[in-house]
């Protein structure tokens, strides 16, 4: 099961799985019982227990399992909308960032082999 929403209250049965699609800074707050959560790309899991809260800081999937019967608040923050300039800006400057990185492999690597005679 995928959802997509602000804020809900998610009662699970034990074993039920759910899958948060988009879960950027959601917070998940344990309200009885207890569930593991996997993080897309993360791992190190988490067990919440009632009135045990994360916080989601990144992009990401996130599922949600039922030890035994429990429930659990999800509530998603709005995203900041970021001006087109602001956006085209970080984007160029990431892209920057990551071509330079890159340039600087190769000459460290050619470096390397300069070093080694080749």
């Amino acid at each position: 099961m995928q959802a997509r929403f602000h804020s809900a209250e998610l009662v699970m049965h034990k074993g039920q799985i759910f899958e948060l699609g988009d879960a950027a800074r959601s917070v998940i707050t344990g309200i009885c019982g207890a569930v593991w959560l996997t993080r897309d790309g993360d791992p190190n899991d988490q067990v919440l227990g009632p009135g045990q809260s994360l916080t989601v800081g990144r992009d990401g999937r996130v599922w949600l399992s039922a030890f035994d019967d429990a429930r659990v608040r999800v509530e998603q923050h709005e995203r900041k909308v970021r001006s087109l300039p602001v956006r085209v800006s970080r984007t160029l400057h990431a892209a920057y960032l990551r071509l330079g990185r890159a340039l600087g492999r190769k000459r460290n690597s050619a470096r390397q082999l300069l070093a080694l005679g080749y």
